[in-house]
């Protein structure tokens, strides 16, 4: 760990004086890559930030990554929004108008 990143670390309150459980770069990064997916971020965009190969950020998230309701929620928020799912909604719009008639 270089010098400039013990600093910040230290000026974060994130280094631990004993090394067994002290915060490493590589931790910090994979953390990124979770959070970064969940706040709907695609793999490619991750990695332009975090500097992971797809395949290892395809890893960490296959890890680490919680499948969560929020996650599932803004899914579905995706697929109901896009312009490419936009004939599949307006089939289920059209099905709900007929059956409350």
């Amino acid at each position: 760990m270089g010098k400039a990143w013990t600093a910040h670390m230290k000026a974060c309150g994130l280094y631990n004086v004993d090394k067994s459980e002290r915060l490493e770069f590589r931790d910090l990064r994979g953390t990124a890559v979770t959070l970064l997916s969940e706040a709907g971020c695609p793999v490619p965009q991750i990695v332009s930030i975090t500097g992971h190969s797809l395949q290892s950020a395809h890893r960490i998230l296959e890890k680490y990554l919680a499948r969560t309701e929020a996650l599932s929620q803004t899914a579905i928020h995706h697929f109901e929004n896009a312009t490419a799912t936009a004939f599949a909604n307006h089939k289920c719009s059209a099905s709900r108008t007929k059956a409350e008639k």
